[in-house]
């Protein structure tokens, strides 16, 4: 955080805040019935926005604001078109106009207006209509020209800055597509290239081409 302190999010053990000049350390955990308390135990994702709000993303209990002082829970109703798409979240990003994108396993993509606490939704009906192709969201970055890069289990959305349609890749015959579709990270570098970390090796993107250089053991990696 601001103060270089850290958040650790654990698998069944809360949130822990570490203060590093004191040393010490200090657990939130889910209490039932009591609204101020974390939402669930299992957590696997954090964010710090521009405001220095704390977002906690759960696994089964949904999406966490923390002031330091409160929590603010956001679950998933069936009933609720605007609400949170589901209580799986995976990923949580803020981008440079302050939007605030919330990846979740099977509910497809979400984004936050914090005025209303409303959701607008992204998501594929089938696998192939849609704005995605999958609903399970894995990896999000914009790049240095403000695109939006999804990663997902059926390859990459890419929402490219001012253009409406985005533009998908996904592993086909070809060698020089994407080496697998299910996405794990992204990672722009100095040089403003993106790399693309997949369950089957690391891709390489070429923006004059867009195709990608495909990286796995039999290119070196371990």
């Amino acid at each position: 955080d601001r103060w270089g302190n850290i958040w650790i999010g654990t698998n069944g053990g809360g949130l822990i805040y570490f203060d590093r000049k004191n040393n010490t350390f200090r657990q939130y955990l889910h209490e039932p019935g009591n609204k101020n308390s974390l939402s669930g135990n299992v957590i696997v994702s954090l964010g710090i926005d521009y405001e220095g709000i704390l977002w906690i993303g759960t696994y089964l209990a949904g999406l966490n604001r923390f002031d330091g002082k409160n929590f603010k829970h956001y679950r998933y109703h069936a009933n609720d078109p605007s609400g949170l798409s589901s209580d799986h979240i995976w990923e949580i990003y803020e981008d440079r106009d302050h939007n605030l994108w919330i990846g979740t396993l099977g509910g497809g993509l979400d984004l936050l207006d914090r005025k209303t606490d409303s959701f607008t939704h992204y998501r594929s009906t089938d696998g192939q209509t849609g704005p995605l192709r999958s609903n399970f969201i894995s990896a999000i970055l914009q790049d240095r020209k403000g695109n939006l890069w999804i990663g997902t289990t059926s390859g990459i959305a890419l929402f490219e800055k001012n253009k409406n349609a985005p533009v998908y890749f996904q592993h086909s015959n070809d060698k020089n597509s994407l080496s697998e579709n299910n996405v794990i990270c992204f990672l722009e570098d100095s040089k403003g290239r993106m790399w693309i970390g997949t369950r089957e090796g690391l891709n390489l993107y070429s923006e004059e081409t867009r195709q990608f250089q495909v990286f796995t053991t039999s290119e070196g990696l371990s």
